[in-house]
């Protein structure tokens, strides 16, 4: 289902435009926040600084996604 386009939306685009939070990206990858700092000190996923706060680009956050799922 679609969002109507609002102010808000908008804010959010933006964000998602130049990166994800670190917040976020333990959301989505479904681990705790200690374990993606983790990964993130081994080198294992590339940051960025923006506006003073760390952010991974979502094609990193893929890229880990896919190197890390269980083989069935």
């Amino acid at each position: 289902m679609l969002r109507p386009f609002t102010s808000r939306n908008r804010w959010k685009a933006s964000i998602s435009k130049q990166g994800t939070s670190l917040v976020e990206a333990a959301r989505f990858l479904g681990v705790d926040q200690s374990t993606l700092y983790m990964a993130l000190q081994k080198g294992q996923i590339p940051t960025s600084r923006r506006n003073g706060k760390n952010v991974i680009s979502q094609g990193a956050l893929m890229d880990y996604k896919v190197r890390t799922r269980p083989v069935l």
